[in-house]
């Protein structure tokens, strides 16, 4: 799965644009190498450091996921969600969450990715604290990092977080302590790098400014020597003067004097530093991944496309017009996809007389696991329409990335009866975006 809490597949290059920006300095670009460091960004350190952490969540879903094939014997009703860090086809890590009333619960995670989560130990928290009635859990554990693209890994590597959750809420918690650590020299001085991703996916694509579905990519350089981050203080014509040590790479930052941009590669191995003019003059970013082609925007005619149904025909998109069409690309693997599917035919059975279809078209995903799912799940759980793009696994060529430009599962577009795009909606657990979509279109719903 590409994530169960509502993250992006992001798979991409890193390229950088040359030309009278470089003669602008005598500096020249240059590349670091970064390893992967466990704990850089444990609680001891963000103490130390003023640092706090931006924690990441998925809501939890009653339906196992295929890739899970054998479990423990459970003292309640399991609920199910996934951790994914990189972007590659061993990203995914699948858990359990077992918990009844009036018992410390258990978490059991898929640690060697086997589908077994009977050979991953107890299932004990690190920790389980109760206060006014409420057990609160918290557990520090090591998961594998995958990257590349959905069907090929080129890098992988260990990643640490650290999860915390209630009894009884619906979805779990966790942060990254996990980043890159190295060296930079810059100007002939050499300083402690760490550079640290906060979407806590292990993917350090920057995003661009006004993205808000991924979070800042930040550099920290330890420019004083003093083991930290938390900056500078000099005395300068009897003035104090800070100079920061924690720099955002969306924008340009200054280190003695020169401008840079910070450039790292999809898995953080790498940071390439290219000279900037001035902070207006930043080169354009390119090292991201499908996120670089925007979503199709709306007004324009959705591209037409043939997919497979699930009784062996084909369905063509261009058959619904006269139909309000829900656009939905998913896959099996994909967590976050089949938790927000529970809500999308909620929303159907309240609009389906009224002329609108929703049609889950099923991507980067192999046919195998597609018709498993389907006849356990199509017709039974949820009544809409169901298909299978003909591409499989090459991520290339499919309906979702050729066509529509989507970086990422699950993303909704919403055509109007005319064929033409009205928007898009990417993520889970967005049913009150889809309800105003349709609001918008003349389609009665209820409140969700």
């Amino acid at each position: 799965m590409k994530n169960l809490y509502s993250t992006f597949t992001l798979i991409g290059v890193l390229g950088l644009s040359s030309g009278p920006l470089f003669a602008q300095s005598k500096q020249q670009p240059i590349t670091v190498s970064l390893e992967l460091s466990q704990k850089a960004l444990d609680m001891p350190v963000l103490i130390k450091n003023y640092l706090g952490y931006m924690p990441t969540g998925t809501p939890l879903i009653d339906e196992k996921p295929v890739e899970i094939v054998k479990e423990p014997l459970y003292r309640g009703k399991p609920r199910y969600g996934a951790f994914r860090l990189g972007n590659g086809p061993h990203s995914v890590t699948y858990f359990a969450i077992d918990e009844i009333k009036g018992e410390t619960g258990r978490i059991y995670i898929d640690f060697n990715q086997n589908g077994d989560l009977t050979d991953d130990g107890s299932g004990i928290w690190d920790e389980a604290k109760e206060s006014d009635g409420i057990v609160s859990y918290k557990s520090v554990v090591t998961l594998h990092a995958s990257w590349g693209s959905p069907v090929k890994e080129s890098e992988s590597g260990s990643y640490t977080l650290l999860m915390y959750r209630r009894h009884g809420d619906p979805q779990l918690w966790w942060t990254k302590i996990t980043a890159r650590s190295g060296k930079l020299t810059l100007q002939g001085k050499t300083y402690p790098v760490l550079l640290a991703e906060n979407t806590s996916d292990g993917i350090f694509t920057v995003p661009k400014p006004g993205d808000r579905t991924r979070r800042p990519v930040q550099l920290f350089i330890d420019l004083d020597g003093d083991g930290t981050w938390r900056g500078v203080q000099t005395v300068v014509n009897g003035k104090k003067i800070f100079k920061p040590e924690q720099f955002d790479l969306a924008r340009p930052f200054q280190i003695e004097g020169q401008w840079w941009d910070g450039f790292p590669s999809i898995s953080g191995a790498e940071l390439t530093l290219v000279p900037s003019a001035s902070p207006g003059a930043s080169t354009e970013r390119k090292q991201e991944p499908v996120e670089e082609k925007s979503l199709l925007a709306a007004g324009g005619i959705a591209p037409d496309f043939v997919a497979d149904t699930q009784d062996g025909k084909t369905i063509r998109l261009s058959s619904l017009k006269g139909k309000v069409v829900l656009l939905d690309f998913w896959a099996t693997w994909c967590g976050p996809c089949q938790a927000s599917m529970p809500g999308l035919q909620k929303i159907y059975n309240q609009v389906k007389n009224q002329g609108v279809v929703v049609f889950s078209v099923n991507v980067w995903d192999a046919k195998d696991p597609f018709d498993a799912w389907i006849a356990k799940n199509s017709g039974k759980t949820y009544s809409f329409t169901f298909a299978f793009d003909p591409a499989g696994r090459d991520d290339k060529k499919s309906i979702a990335t050729a066509k529509y430009n989507v970086s990422g599962i699950p993303t909704m577009y919403v055509i109007d009866r005319d064929g033409k795009i009205k928007g898009t909606i990417v993520g889970s657990g967005n049913e009150k975006n889809i309800v105003k979509a349709l609001t918008a279109l003349g389609i009665k719903t209820s409140t969700m």
